[in-house]
């Protein structure tokens, strides 16, 4: 079962991503800020984090670059999500969806990130130099 980790500081933005990826046949982990996360991410990794941008203790960004320096974790299909404008140019994030969050959009991004890293790791593994 694919794995996913949503991060974000609103329990009730937390709920109604929970529910609806729970529906989608994800097994959910959550947690309410990007300290947590990467707590949780250290000992149960995961296939696919949702994160919120701006959150106490720690940033969506601030995760994102925790988990694309760990070993182990670097390969991790990340979306960021944020009511701003804009999405930071500095976080190497895989997604960017705009708050409110459209849960079908979510979920289609969700399944297209997570079969492109799927084809780019079979490549990788079929092929002994990288593509990019």
């Amino acid at each position: 079962m694919t794995t996913v980790l949503l991060v974000d500081d609103e329990p009730e933005t937390l709920a109604v991503w929970e529910i609806c990826c729970g529906h989608d046949g994800y097994e959910v982990k959550t947690a309410g800020d990007g300290q947590a996360a990467l707590a949780l991410l250290t000992t149960n990794p995961v296939d696919i984090v949702v994160a919120d941008w701006r959150m106490p203790k720690m940033s969506g960004g601030t995760l994102c670059h925790h988990i694309r320096s760990a070993p182990g974790l670097a390969g991790t299909v990340f979306i960021l999500v944020s009511a701003e404008s804009s999405p930071p140019a500095f976080v190497q994030y895989d997604g960017f969806l705009h708050k409110p969050v459209d849960v079908p959009e979510l979920l289609a991004t969700m399944r297209r990130l997570l079969a492109e890293h799927a084809a780019d790791r079979a490549a990788a593994q079929g092929h002994a130099s990288p593509h990019h």
